[in-house]
Formats: structure tokens, sequence, C-alpha cells
């Protein structure tokens, strides 16, 4: 059985797509929704960790309340998939594989000049795999579409799966993910430092919001960093981050200098 946990501030998007989606399945789940209508939590770590206590899954689904689960047999399809998947640590919807290059350098200026001559797609239509629709359209995002379970590198945090055993040694970073972002690539990195495999799932969902990026997701992005300094680069559904100091600076200057932070705020 599947937990399914979501963490909830707007009744009206979470019935309109979680507990939709929800309400059209074929097979027995546990849901626990997490109540922050009012700030209760400062973190999402903190929220799903708390949240995580009541579960009685063998499998903890953290999903966002905007994320709608279009098909019957959705929790079946997935709990099969995983079952099917031995040295589970995590798995989602939409991640992005490991980049191939010669160093960061090289491998962040491939992306720098697929970005200036407008062919950024290229980049994630390469490394990013995931059958998500965004918005009221159902547009589908940048990645390409897979038709079976792939191996990745990071995952994106709309909706996150974790063996409820493996959750119990191993839970989300409260302090170096103390915000909203970024505590699914940690995850994935860390599972995949415990020699535990990384996973996109086939399954599709339709997503309402594109996500946000602010001043407290650079904040993570230093700890992060620091925490996987290992990692020549971080490869983010957001951007393919270096851990290199400076290099990173540079690639911090040119995301401001597109605007994209002023766009998401």
């Amino acid at each position: 059985m599947i937990s399914v946990i979501s963490i909830i501030n707007n009744d009206a998007i979470a019935k309109q797509f979680l507990l939709q989606g929800l309400s059209w399945q074929n097979t027995r789940y546990d849901l626990i929704l997490i109540n922050n209508r009012n700030s209760l939590y400062k973190s999402a770590a903190q929220a799903y960790n708390e949240g995580s206590a009541k579960a009685k899954g063998d499998y903890l689904m953290f999903i966002h309340q905007d994320v709608l689960l279009p098909s019957r047999n959705w929790l079946k399809k997935a709990e099969e998939s995983l079952s099917a998947l031995p040295n589970l640590g995590i798995a989602g919807v939409a991640g992005m594989l490991q980049p191939t290059f010669i160093n960061d350098f090289d491998l962040w200026a491939r992306y720098y000049t697929l970005e200036k001559l407008n062919l950024s797609k290229i980049w994630y239509y390469r490394y990013a795999r995931g059958n998500v629709f965004h918005g009221r359209e159902k547009e589908f995002w940048l990645g390409k579409f897979t038709s079976k379970v792939l191996l990745a590198k990071t995952l994106d945090e709309l909706l996150l799966i974790i063996p409820a055993r493996f959750f119990e040694n191993l839970r989300f970073d409260e302090t170096t993910c103390d915000n909203w972002h970024l505590y699914g690539v940690d995850y994935s990195l860390t599972a995949s430092q415990k020699c535990c495999d990384v996973f996109v799932l086939p399954q599709s969902v339709v997503h309402f919001s594109t996500g946000k990026v602010n001043k407290a997701y650079f904040k993570t992005l230093a700890k992060l960093i620091e925490k996987h300094r290992s990692e020549k680069i971080i490869n983010t559904t957001i951007y393919p981050w270096s851990t290199r100091p400076r290099l990173m600076e540079l690639q911090i200057r040119h995301f401001f200098s597109k605007g994209w932070l002023a766009r998401n705020n």
C-alpha cells in the first residue's frame, strides 16, 4: 500500500487536483494531509518528516497539492513498478539524467551556448525525463517522454516515492533544506551516495504550477552544494549547477541577468 502525504495550504486547489485524482483510484491507499494553511511549518522537509510518522503504507508518496493523478489505476501501477525495483532509494515522475561531459566547465559551456542560441530545450530533451503536463492547458514540460522506468540522478519535488523502511533511516534533511526547495534533489543525491538507485516512473501526471524560484532557492542551493561538493555538477530541472564556487557564481549571475528570478517571484 502507498501512503499519500501532501502539504495543504489551499483547499480549493487540493480538491481540484490531488483529491480529485485520488478519488478515482481503484486500489487501497493511506492518506495523510498536513495542514499548513497558517504557515505552521517552515519547510517541506519538516512537514513531510512529521507527516510520515502517521503513515501506514509500504511506500511513502510525497506529492504537491496541485498534482493530479489522471488514471484510475495510477497508484496500482506505481506500486507494481516499485515492487520490481530491489535497490530502490527514491522514485519520482520527473527527473534529470547524469550528463556526460569532459569537465564541469565544459558541461555548463554547452548549456550556456544552447541557451544563448535559444536552444536550451535541447538540453532538457537530452537529459530530462518524465511525463508531466503543466497548467490548465496541460502543456508537456521540456523533458523527454518515457515509456519505461529509468535510472536518474536527481528528481523534481512535485512527486516523490520512498520505501517506508528506507525513509526510517534516511529522512529529509531539515538543516540543508530549511525552506521549500531542493529537498528532492538532496534526497536523490544522498540515496545515490548510499548505493541506492534513483528512478523516474513512466506514469503521467498533471501539475498545475510550474514552480517558483526565489531567493530562498539560492540559499538552499548554497548549502546543497556544500553538502554534495563531491559532485561536479548538480543537474536539476531548473538549471545544471556547478559545485565549483567561481563557476556557480557565474551561473547565478547569468540566471539573474535573464530575469528568471523576477519572473518567478
